[in-house]
């Protein structure tokens, strides 16, 4: 009976160290696995960090932009509450954006040392009520937009700063 038992034996050792052997297998896998993603998430935060920081300076861009826009606008509509009003923006953003342009020109001048740069004119021109050709008011005010059948010049009380008489 011994052999028998031996055998029995043999079989049972042989059977648990198949048992460790794939019981560390899978361990080995694991570990693998989460390394893996260990890198992942390492690569992915990266790549995040990097769209968060074009996204940021496309956004600067854009605002910039933005700011230069308004300035025209505030120019064309003669003034920063019928610029708002036309935009549908409020008098805040408005004035925000001016900042920033004028931040920004300050920058740029700080930049570029260019005697011959133009100034801008930093506050629009006060609205000035504007006349049609009978003496009633015109809608909009200063810097209402001419319409096809307009002289030149008609409906702004005096040249905007900055901007070429055409």
């Amino acid at each position: 009976m011994t052999s028998r038992s031996n055998e029995q034996a043999l079989a049972r050792k042989q059977r648990l160290r198949e048992q460790q052997r794939r019981q560390l297998k899978v361990l080995d896998q694991v570990a693998r696995h989460e390394n893996k993603l260990a890198a992942i998430d390492d690569d992915k935060e990266r790549k995040i960090a990097a769209i968060e920081k074009d996204a940021a300076q496309e956004t600067a861009v854009v605002e910039r932009e933005m700011a230069k826009t308004i300035v025209e606008a505030v120019d064309a509509f003669g003034s920063q509450p019928s610029a708002a009003e036309q935009l549908g923006l409020t008098l805040g953003d408005i004035r925000r954006y001016l900042s920033q342009d004028k931040d920004g020109q300050a920058e740029t001048t700080a930049d570029v040392q260019t005697p011959d740069a133009p100034v801008r004119a930093q506050e629009p021109a006060a609205e000035v009520p504007v006349t049609g050709a009978a003496g009633d008011a015109l809608p909009g005010g200063a810097g209402a937009a001419k319409g096809a059948g307009d002289e030149e010049g008609v409906g702004s009380a005096e040249p905007t700063a900055g901007v070429p008489a055409v």
